[in-house]
Formats: structure tokens, C-alpha cells, sequence
């Protein structure tokens, strides 16, 4: 008798840990969802606020955060998000453009790479996230279907604004992405690299490349990068 009732012990303590890591886990779910809608309803009212049909308010912009450098949309897609660039890379990863502590993060460029764009390599970083926000929509350049409608991606500086043409996309680990170039040779050897995966091949990457990288989910810890060049120039008054 006396088993029994601690096998019934046993279980009850099973089960009641069960539906506690049940609860848990759906509690964090729940709480994620929140604060993902939290996040875009703070870039939704930035949009709102700074963003015309043409151009951005930069003054507006860089009294809410000096960290800005530009402001990017894509098109026919959900992504019209600012651009912003930190002392490193992990300083906007879980924080949003008002600084608050978020797992959307913001969309930054490297560190490393020029705030005016002028790098060889300009590389702008984004999550990827679940409720279709942030950078998620990038992932489907890998689709050529996808790329044909929506080639174009325009990036709003504070002088000028530049329209930028999707050449390659491709999925990867995790690896270190150049920001100049030591020499010609070793720019032409890493163009080459991107030439062998373009959805243009037939035309030669000769301007200034921006590498989009966003979280992939087709394996472990990889990502998806996205490589495009400048197409067009508009210089503001």
C-alpha cells in the first residue's frame, strides 16, 4: 500500500512539473508576442511620424536618436525601418531605436563600415523575426520569384537617397564579412565569389556592394545574406 501511494506521489509531482514547464513556456511565448508588437508599434509610430511618401524628417530623427544614418524601405513589402549604427554591434541587437530593451532590436550598420555608406562593403544587420517584422522578409530573396518583384531597395540618407538593385541572395553559417578591401585583387576575388550566385549573371559588380544579413532558419545557426549595388543616386537639396 505504501508503494502505491508513492508512485501516486511520484506522479502527482510528475505531472504537476510537466504542466509548470507547460505553463512556462507558453508564458514566454506569450510574453515574446508581446513585446514583438510592443517593438512595432514603436517603429510603426516612428514611421508615422518622420516619413512622407519621399523623403524623411532627419531633423526630427536625429533629435530622437543621433544614432541614425539612414532609413530603409523595400517596395511592396512590409520593411520601412531606421537605420541606426552603435559604438559595436551587440549595442542595438535587443534595443529598439528609443533605446529600449527589446528583442526586435534595430536594424544597424556595422560598426566597422562608414556611417555616410562609403564603404567597400556596406553591411546593414536585422532580426529575423517570427511575427514577420524586422528583416524576416529578406529570407524570401532566396525565392527568384521573389526577387523579380522586388529588385529595388531605397535607402533614405540624411543628403541624399540612393536605390539599390538585389543581385544574389544565399543562405550560410555565421561568417566575417569584409568592409574594405585590402587591394583590387582582393575585391575582384570576392565579387567573383558573389558573380557565381547572381541572379544577373550576365552582369559584371563593378559599384559599391551592401550585404543585408538576417537569421535563417533552414539549419542551425545560419544566415541568409543579401547583396545588392547602387543603382541610383538622387543628391537633396
Amino acid at each position: 500500500m505504501d508503494n502505491i501511494k508513492i508512485k501516486r506521489w511520484i506522479c502527482d509531482i510528475l505531472l504537476f512539473l510537466c504542466f509548470t514547464a507547460i505553463a512556462f513556456f507558453a508564458g514566454k511565448i506569450l510574453i515574446n508576442q508581446w513585446k514583438y508588437k510592443k517593438a512595432q508599434k514603436e517603429y510603426d509610430t516612428l514611421q508615422k511620424a518622420v516619413q512622407t511618401e519621399k523623403s524623411i524628417n532627419w531633423k526630427k530623427l536625429k533629435r530622437m536618436n543621433k544614432d541614425i544614418v539612414a532609413w530603409i524601405k523595400v517596395p511592396g513589402t512590409k520593411v520601412s525601418y531606421p537605420i541606426v549604427q552603435g559604438k559595436d554591434n551587440s549595442t542595438y541587437l535587443h534595443r529598439t531605436f528609443h533605446k529600449k530593451y527589446n528583442p526586435s532590436g534595430c536594424i544597424f550598420l556595422d560598426y566597422k563600415c562608414k556611417k555616410d555608406f562609403m564603404s567597400d562593403n556596406n553591411v546593414i544587420y536585422g532580426h529575423h523575426m517570427r511575427d514577420g517584422s524586422m528583416f524576416a522578409t529578406f529570407v524570401k530573396y532566396k525565392n527568384r520569384s521573389f526577387w523579380k518583384k522586388h529588385q529595388k531597395i531605397i535607402l533614405y540618407l540624411p543628403k541624399e537617397t540612393r536605390t539599390l538593385k538585389v543581385i544574389a541572395a544565399r543562405a550560410n553559417k555565421p561568417e566575417k564579412l569584409p568592409i574594405e578591401f585590402k587591394n583590387k585583387k582582393d575585391r575582384e576575388n570576392y565579387l567573383s565569389r558573389i558573380q557565381s550566385i547572381s541572379y544577373l549573371p550576365d552582369q559584371s559588380i563593378r559599384k559599391r556592394l551592401y550585404t543585408f544579413v538576417t537569421c535563417s532558419y533552414e539549419k542551425n545557426d545560419y544566415r541568409t545574406y543579401i547583396y545588392a549595388v547602387e543603382n541610383q543616386k538622387e543628391v537633396r537639396e
